[in-house]
């Protein structure tokens, strides 16, 4: 590589690596906070919110009685667009007794709705977790939607990079570059070594 390109390679290595920390902070933040309340999950106690609700229900859904795929597609319309539930994770539909059950997992919380068709009444039964539990499962992107997922995957490729311009940038400057690869050394070895003397494992199977 001639000395034009390595300056040019280092110059949008530095770009890139302070972009990316400007735009991850963040979640960097985020991510950070979250893994440590994920490591103290005595600090996740039951300080969340529970209730119900019970609604009335529209006159339209009783003449769907008999069919229930279009009811269910009515409902889970109805229910996204006043409570934001989306993609339910099981639905029970029994005709013997006119009832619609359509369980919502959230994160930290959980959403059961009753669609009871002879007594006319639609119950939501709720549970949501206190901002911790919520951010410890969302570090997990645990019951949180496929854009959630991506929200973390896209991160994870982003922190990687920054990692990777960091140690470019590192690399260039002479000076700094045998401390910074003893540190980056030492940050690669102690793990590992607390992981062989401290971490329980199971061997010889």
């Amino acid at each position: 590589m001639s000395r034009g390109a390595l300056r040019s390679f280092y110059s949008s290595s530095r770009w890139l690596h302070i972009y990316l920390s400007t735009a991850l902070f963040a979640l960097l933040v985020f991510f950070c906070i979250s893994g440590v309340v994920l490591n103290h999950i005595s600090w996740l106690d039951d300080t969340g919110e529970a209730g119900e609700q019970r609604l009335e229900v529209p006159v339209s859904w009783h003449r769907l009685e008999a069919a229930p795929e279009q009811l269910i597609a009515e409902v889970g319309a109805y229910l996204q667009s006043q409570h934001n539930l989306r993609a339910p994770r099981a639905v029970d539909w029994s005709a013997d007794d006119q009832e619609l059950v359509l369980d919502y997992a959230l994160p930290a919380g959980f959403a059961l709705v009753t669609l009871d068709l002879q007594g006319r009444e639609l119950l939501l039964e709720f549970h949501k977790g206190n901002w911790l539990s919520v951010w410890g499962d969302l570090h997990k992107g645990r019951h949180s939607g496929q854009a959630w997922s991506w929200v973390i995957d896209v991160s994870a490729v982003l922190m990687l990079l920054f990692a990777l311009t960091g140690m470019v940038i590192l690399l260039q400057n002479r000076t700094k570059r045998r401390s910074g690869l003893i540190a980056a050394a030492l940050g690669v070895i102690t793990p590992v070594l607390i992981y062989v003397l401290f971490v329980p494992t199971l061997l010889g199977v």
